[in-house]
């Protein structure tokens, strides 16, 4: 049955993909972005759009989403950017009054996910896999066999405010710019993306792909897929833990045959278009999921590489 879905930041990297395969499910795709149509392609491609407000706005973001859901008759709203996530979680009754769903975990699960300090630890007390010691780097002095040290945003989003320090001068002054920082030792490895997704029944599907090529930000560009790697079983456990329901997309550093947990993010992954190419369609699982049915084992995939390819369009003339 065709339902309507608001997708919002359109514009973001996983929207041409989840928009594609939403369409072609045959729903009608609603989006919007903080910039005008004719500035991303994928704006252009939904069946209809509206420019949005900034969510530092938040009263004023949310009266627009909850016009856009009366005017629209939007069954599903699915924010695909971490702001957008911080603020829809928490909104979720007030959007089903209306009667559409907020696809995002629950606002516990969604704040655990945020925190890299809390997610670490809750991890590491239950034995669910293997974290890097996480602190808060506040009133703490480190030894000079401490360094190198990965200083990273307690809630921070792709890989902005990263900062790796190899001296006390450097930890001192990356100190001085902000003020919720947490500190790991850095470790240099390769990076592990996975797309996981968990229905209320406890069913999961996940896709584990290696970053090979990736953005300063954090965007991989070429990836190899691993069907069955190891870590797919680990993020079933980390889901299950965390009492993740929803589409997310978690994050490991790989070295020597061992992988440490880096974080999860409560919302597709940039790079989701990638595991909908190889035969997963995370978008439509989205919506399977929120509408409570159970999603069932992972479809065949086989190993794999893909690219990203970024070309020129008409928008507007």
């Amino acid at each position: 049955m065709m339902k309507t879905i608001l997708l919002t930041a359109v514009g973001s990297a996983s929207a041409a993909s989840v928009n594609a395969q939403l369409q072609a499910a045959g729903h009608r795709v609603v989006g919007c972005d903080i910039y005008p149509q004719a500035w991303n392609c994928t704006s252009c491609e939904v069946n209809a759009f509206f420019q949005a407000v900034l969510t530092t706005d938040r009263a004023a973001y949310i009266a627009q989403m909850e016009e856009a859901v009366v005017r629209e008759h939007v069954d599903f709203l699915i924010p695909l950017t971490d702001v957008e996530v911080d603020v829809l979680c928490r909104e979720k009754a007030r959007f089903a009054a209306l009667g559409c769903t907020v696809c995002t975990p629950d606002e516990g699960v969604a704040e655990l996910c945020r925190n890299k300090l809390d997610m670490a630890k809750m991890l590491s007390e239950r034995g669910v896999c293997r974290t890097i010691p996480t602190r808060s780097p506040y009133g703490w002095e480190p030894e000079e066999s401490d360094f190198p040290l990965m200083l990273k945003p307690l809630s921070g989003r792709s890989s902005q405010g990263l900062a790796v320090v190899r001296t006390k001068e450097a930890y001192h002054a990356a100190l001085k710019n902000r003020a919720d920082y947490i500190a790991q030792p850095f470790i240099e490895g390769g990076v592990f993306t996975i797309d996981v997704a968990r229905d209320a029944h406890g069913s999961v599907q996940c896709l584990c792909r290696e970053e090979l090529l990736r953005t300063v930000n954090g965007l991989g560009t070429t990836v190899q897929i691993h069907p069955g790697h190891p870590l797919e079983t680990i993020c079933a456990k980390v889901a299950e833990a965390a009492g993740i329901v929803g589409v997310v997309n978690m994050e490991f550093i790989g070295r020597g045959g061992e992988y440490y947990f880096l974080e999860v993010n409560p919302r597709f992954s940039g790079g989701v278009g990638f595991s909908i190419a190889a035969g997963v369609d995370f978008a439509n699982l989205e919506i399977a999921i929120f509408s409570g049915e159970a999603i069932g084992a992972r479809p065949d995939v086989c190993e794999m590489t893909l690219s990203r390819r970024f070309e020129p369009v008409i928008t507007e003339k």
